[in-house]
């Protein structure tokens, strides 16, 4: 079977009760994008030839609670092509399965394709994990853990064949020692789930529809195989609460911080190092103890960041630029060989070429209504201590003196000396021309 059979069921319709922040699960922050963000992206094509290049549909699950939070995001994200689908109350995986098969498109596609069910709670499964399965008409994902506490097992017999998948509450002490897991991802054919479905009962422990008997009933019958997981086995980690998104965090940024340094960059300790998704640092850039990227930066070569320094979405740091200790930026764009290396706020602003910024500037872009530009020019010197109320321009060559405060408007002209509160003109730049 080709890709374009091929549909995507993400689940998510729990009511995210354990998190206790009364918000759902799938939308929490990870890494600066949220959970589903990152099953949507593992769920697109790895490259061209892929079996995910051209799926027939993709369907998202989701529970009344939090039906309108999702959407919202969707619609802000730009993800039209996925279709929700309500599950009006939480009776288990069967169930949210089922009601996104009945939205499956009419005509054959719908009736003999295949489904690939994926959770949105589960932010760590790889492409390459989802190419592997897709090219099977049926199979489940399986892991083998050291501690797998919380999971349902695999249970196989003598000739390694599946017999069936137990969920903990509903194990005895001989099956939990089991440290197969179902991941609970896999792909099935459309048709045979459908009629595995219809059959599935509520004799658990939960009194919930398991979708693990309908799937186990469609490997038995098609001969469907499972797949395990020999390394990476943290892609199947799933975010029940809080402490689970800490973990996976975790997990997250070493992945992410690994990559970097793999592709050149230099972090001196990846345990204090904090980067998120969609950061680009550019080979021979160093990252310094306690500095935090942001999702959006951009950092070019030969840069050095930190120690102990923040650069919040829409900076950009030019090839050579420094950003040092307890240094703010934010939708900042700072020049090559430009430095602010102590103690200061870069807002809304762009610093020139080889300008210095010193210890204590604030860029002051808040006016209470509205946020503004400050432009420093190409070898421009700020002193130490400086607030440069925006919108206002540091012309190139202008040096500001220690606690000077540039007002809105009053820009400094290029080569000029300004000093004070409000800041005056020591010296204007045609001076410095006729005293030289």
């Amino acid at each position: 079977m080709g890709a374009s059979d091929l549909h995507l069921v993400v689940l998510a319709g729990g009511e995210s009760t354990r998190v206790r922040t009364g918000a759902t699960k799938v939308l929490l922050d990870l890494g600066g994008l949220p959970l589903l963000e990152h099953v949507f992206r593992a769920a697109a094509p790895g490259g061209p030839g892929s079996p995910l290049e051209a799926v027939a549909s993709r369907t998202l699950v989701v529970g009344p609670r939090h039906r309108a939070a999702i959407e919202a995001w969707l619609a802000a994200s730009g993800h039209d092509e996925w279709r929700v689908v309500l599950q009006p109350e939480p009776r288990g995986t069967a169930d949210a399965v089922a009601r996104a098969l009945e939205g499956l498109p009419e005509g054959d596609a719908g009736r003999s394709g295949r489904v690939m069910v994926l959770y949105g709670d589960v932010p760590l499964i790889e492409t390459a994990t989802l190419e592997e399965l897709a090219r099977y008409e049926n199979a489940l994902l399986s892991a083998v853990l050291g501690d797998p506490t919380g999971y349902g097992r695999i249970v196989r017999d003598e000739q390694g064949s599946l017999v069936a998948i137990v969920e903990e509450r509903d194990a005895d002490d001989e099956v939990r020692e089991i440290q197969e897991v179902n991941a609970g991802i896999g792909v099935f054919e459309v048709a045979p789930l459908r009629a595995a479905l219809e059959r599935v009962g509520a004799d658990n422990a939960q009194g919930e529809l398991y979708l693990t008997d309908a799937v186990v009933a469609v490997l038995q019958e098609r001969e469907g195989v499972v797949v395990t997981l020999v390394d990476g086995v943290e892609q199947i980690l799933g975010v029940n609460d809080l402490v689970d998104l800490a973990e996976v965090g975790a997990l997250l940024r070493e992945r992410l911080l690994v990559a970097h340094m793999l592709s050149g960059v230099v972090v001196d300790a990846p345990e204090t190092t904090y980067v998120e998704c969609d950061v680009e640092i550019a080979p021979g850039a160093r990252l310094m103890p306690f500095t935090v990227l942001r999702r959006g930066v951009r950092v070019g070569a030969g840069c050095t960041v930190g120690p102990f320094a923040h650069l919040r979405a829409g900076t950009v740091l030019e090839d050579g630029a420094e950003i040092g200790n307890f240094v703010e930026t934010k939708n900042a764009h700072v020049g090559p060989g430009a430095k602010a290396k102590h103690l200061t706020y870069l807002g809304d602003c762009e610093v020139g070429a080889g300008a210095n910024v010193g210890c204590g500037t604030i860029t002051a872009n808040y006016d209470g209504r509205a946020k503004h530009r400050t432009v420093i020019g190409e070898r421009a010197f700020v002193g130490s201590g400086t607030v440069l109320v925006a919108p206002v321009t540091v012309g190139a060559g202008a040096t500001t003196g220690a606690g000077a405060v540039v007002l809105a408007g009053r820009d400094v002209p290029p080569g000029a000396v300004v000093v004070g509160v409000p800041a005056r003109t020591l010296r204007r730049a045609d001076d410095a021309l006729n005293a030289a």
